[in-house]
């Protein structure tokens, strides 16, 4: 029978369980960010005026410019949200980063789905 110290079986256990922490937060972070790229990369091509028009409702409207601002301060709360993951591994500051880009892209549809709204009205 081959006789193992506890201590070293415990402690070479937590080390593997330690780098397999580390990997699954690299491999998570690395997917995070990319998937925060792809909002960046897609806001700014809204604010930048690369797209014109949008479809809501199953409608092709225009994109004005107040819509444009709106996906601006999307595409600057992505960035910063990219920012902090990879400079940082808070996950309470991640969390509020992400609400707060939450809420810019819902204030950004609403703006969107009000002025369709209006524009219904005035049709009417």
């Amino acid at each position: 029978m081959v006789k193992v110290s506890v201590n070293r079986f415990v402690s070479t256990r937590v080390e593997a369980i330690r780098n397999d922490v580390e990997a699954d937060i690299r491999r998570l972070r690395k997917r995070t960010i990319s998937r925060l790229e792809e909002v960046f990369n897609v806001a700014a091509r809204v604010a930048r005026c690369r797209t014109g028009h949008q479809r809501i409702n199953g409608k092709m409207t225009a994109i004005g410019l107040v819509q444009r601002k709106r996906w601006f301060r999307v595409a600057e709360h992505a960035a910063l949200t990219i920012q902090c993951i990879a400079s940082n591994i808070d996950e309470k500051e991640i969390r509020s980063r992400l609400n707060e880009l939450k809420r810019a892209v819902d204030e950004a549809k609403a703006t969107e789905q009000s002025r369709n709204k209006n524009n219904k009205q005035s049709s009417d």
